[in-house]
């Protein structure tokens, strides 16, 4: 039995038709993908099967062509006694059909019976994001996680670079960012010191490592919003100047980026001046998630422009920072993105052009994407990763439906794709990251490729068996077992009293004195 994950649309094995011996006697025949693919799969070769495709002519053949026209990330695998043809008519199409070639060998052997493959994804946006705000995940670790990317046929890896919590990013003309931002006095697990950060250089080397898998990189900056960090570093970049430490615990900061400030705009535009031509993808992401606004209603400046401008309310006054910084980007080419997370009713001044990355469904959604709003699904139930499998199990995960409801057909297509994100709020190694993504990626990696009437959630189950041997293959060492990704009702409470017990802190009670301190010094300044 073959067992592919994503689900491949269509496969047919002719039956009575022979096999193909997959052998160090077959030779590869490649002209259009380029070489560091080719290297890549005879790597996979050498390291479990212990042979290596030549290049000169063999008993049979692994042929590698190109189409003139179609879907560049659609593919056709034809097998017969004699030959492997793969076609695309893109190099991802063909770098995809080796990922399939992937699963056969390992799954079926190295005699592949004679069939034929025809696919193509769903959705051209196939998302992991991944949160190193938190917790700082080293480039190795990084190039892992591409790695796995790959495997599921995934195309888009979102990079949470900032956070109260660190600021993980170089930027040469704010050095305290990294020299004191990325460092925290202690975490929530184990309470000791944490810090790191990506060089220019790292970064560069990242976005090629994922290029190499046909995979693009969004980078994130999140703002106004979750800025403590920065903060920490520049004290004037907030409403008051406040003296902060980089966060250490989790929970919402009330202090955030100054929106009335002109010199708040200067230093964004400086940050994104370095970071743009880093990321050659052509898409920025802008957070905007969870902003208090109530600093910015006790400020001077930011009354003052709301005023000036005639913004009837500090809602608003994010639609108009939003918009400002994304008019930015678009002057520079890059397409902004956004939380819909405060989203409101009316969204006059939000620059159309922003892409709403959603992590809920707000009422105004349907309104949003009709009026031409593009959109990713990444509502967090059920895609965020790190929320337990008692919330959301590994079938409710799979049998999701990530349409968005109540809209025509011209207006679905304004949904793009899906995307997983991992925070890691309680995700501090590589072993708890393991068993958040899987199995539950491979779910959400077969949703975002494999259309709705080729997916079953009975022949799910019967392929994690292979699917766990080939996480094993690259280096997934902690993956949830079925009995974990899918627990019963005694299990699942488990997960939550721990869940929501380590989101028990003095974050709520902190922000409350906080507030209160920053509204009498106000009032003095105004007595």
């Amino acid at each position: 039995m073959i067992h592919i994950i994503p689900e491949p649309k269509n496969m047919t094995i002719h039956q009575g038709a022979g096999s193909f011996p997959f052998s160090a006697e077959t030779a590869l025949v490649n002209s259009v993908l380029p070489q560091a693919a080719i290297a890549d799969f005879q790597s996979f070769l050498r390291q479990n099967f212990h042979f290596e495709l030549i290049q000169s002519e063999g008993t049979t053949r692994l042929l590698l062509t190109r189409t003139e026209e179609g879907d560049p990330e659609a593919y056709r695998i034809e097998v017969s006694e004699q030959e492997i043809c793969i076609s695309s008519a893109g190099e991802a199409g063909l770098f995809y059909a080796l990922q399939t070639l992937r699963q056969i060998l390992l799954t079926g052997g190295c005699n592949i019976p004679s069939l034929s493959i025809d696919d193509a994804p769903l959705y051209h946006y196939r998302g992991f994001m991944l949160d190193v705000g938190r917790y700082f995940y080293p480039v190795e670790d990084i190039k892992h996680f591409l790695d796995l990317m790959a495997v599921h046929k995934l195309n888009i890896f979102h990079w949470h670079l900032t956070e109260d919590q660190g600021w993980r990013v170089e930027i040469k003309k704010y050095p305290r960012l990294t020299e004191f931002g990325s460092k925290r006095s202690h975490t929530n697990f184990g309470f000791r010191p944490h810090s790191g950060f990506y060089t220019q250089e790292d970064i560069r080397e990242v976005v090629a490592y994922a290029h190499s898998k046909y995979i693009k990189v969004i980078p994130e900056i999140d703002m106004p919003g979750h800025m403590q960090a920065a903060i920490a570093c520049y004290p004037e970049l907030s409403c008051f100047d406040r003296s902060l430490p980089v966060a250490t615990h989790w929970g919402v900061k009330h202090d955030i980026l100054c929106a009335g400030k002109e010199s708040t705009y200067s230093f964004i535009f400086d940050v994104l001046d370095e970071l743009i031509p880093l990321f050659p993808d052509g898409y920025f992401h802008l957070g905007g998630d969870e902003v208090v606004k109530m600093r910015w209603q006790l400020c001077p400046h930011c009354q003052a422009l709301m005023k000036k401008t005639g913004l009837q309310d500090e809602e608003e006054l994010q639609q108009f920072f939003m918009s400002r910084v994304s008019r930015y980007l678009k002057e520079k080419g890059v397409t902004s993105m956004m939380w819909n997370w405060d989203s409101v009713e009316a969204t006059e001044w939000l620059d159309r052009d922003i892409v709403w990355q959603m992590c809920g469904m707000p009422p105004n959604t349907q309104a949003e994407i009709t009026a031409g709003r593009r959109m990713v699904n990444s509502v967090s139930f059920p895609y965020y990763l790190d929320l337990p499998y008692g919330w959301f199990n590994l079938q409710a995960t799979y049998e999701n439906t990530p349409e968005i409801p109540h809209i025509d057909e011209a207006s679905a297509k304004n949904l793009l794709g899906l995307e997983a994100p991992l925070w890691t709020e309680y995700v501090p190694s590589m072993k708890k990251a393991d068993y958040c993504t899987y199995p539950r990626l491979g779910a959400i990696a077969e949703i975002a490729w494999t259309a709705p009437k080729n997916r079953s959630w009975a022949h799910f189950q019967q392929k994690l068996e292979d699917y766990y041997r080939l996480l094993s293959v690259y280096g997934v060492e902690h993956p949830a077992t079925l009995k974990q990704a899918m627990p019963g009702a005694l299990r699942a409470k488990g997960y939550s009293l721990w869940f929501n017990r380590r989101q028990l802190h003095w974050a709520g009670l902190h922000n409350l004195i906080d507030d209160a301190k920053v509204k009498k010094s106000v009032r003095k300044q105004h007595r």
